[in-house]
C-alpha cells in the first residue's frame, strides 16, 4: 500500500501544472516588450552615431575643400571666400545639406583669420531627382553637426 502511494505520488510530480505556465507566460509577456523596446533604443542610437560621423566628415571635407581653394591664390586667383554659402553632398546612400558663413575671428587676436561656422544637415534617402531649394531648406532643421575652422584672408 505505501507502494502504490509513492509511485502515485511520482506520476502526479512529473511536468508543470497549469497555473505554473501561466505564471511563466505571463512573466515571459511582461519581459519581452521591455527588452524589445531596449533593443529598438539601442539600434536608434546606433544610426543617430552613425550620421553624426557622417555629417562630421561632410563638414571637414567642405572646411578642407574651402581651405584648399582659400590658400591656393596662385592656382585660384579668383577665389573670394564668401560670406554664405550652402550645397548639397550625397554621401554613404543619403542626402545631406551644408552651409558655411563667415565672420571675422573676433576670438583670435590676430589680425586676417577669418572664422567658418559649418553646419550640416540630413535631409533622407539620396535618390535622383531630389529637390534642393538652397539655404531655406536648411533654416527648416536642426544641424546635425556644427564644424568651426579658421582661415587667413
Amino acid at each position: 500500500m505505501i507502494n502504490s502511494a509513492i509511485s502515485l505520488n511520482r506520476l502526479s510530480s512529473k511536468g508543470f501544472t497549469l497555473v505554473e505556465v501561466m505564471v511563466a507566460l505571463a512573466i515571459v509577456a511582461m519581459a519581452l516588450p521591455a527588452l524589445i523596446m531596449l533593443v529598438m533604443t539601442q539600434i536608434d542610437g546606433a544610426a543617430h552615431i552613425r550620421n553624426k560621423t557622417y555629417a562630421m566628415w561632410i563638414a571637414e571635407n567642405e572646411l578642407t575643400r574651402l581651405n584648399l581653394l582659400n590658400n591656393n591664390k596662385e592656382r585660384f586667383p579668383n577665389f573670394k571666400l564668401p560670406e554664405k554659402d550652402s550645397g548639397k553632398t550625397d554621401m554613404m546612400g543619403l542626402a545631406w545639406q551644408w552651409q558655411f558663413e563667415t565672420s571675422k575671428a573676433e576670438e583670435i587676436p590676430v589680425e586676417g583669420v577669418l572664422k567658418l561656422d559649418i553646419d550640416v544637415t540630413v535631409l533622407g534617402i539620396a535618390a535622383e531627382g531630389v529637390g534642393f531649394k538652397g539655404v531655406g531648406d536648411l533654416e527648416k532643421r536642426d544641424p546635425l553637426v556644427r564644424l568651426t575652422g579658421y582661415v587667413s584672408e
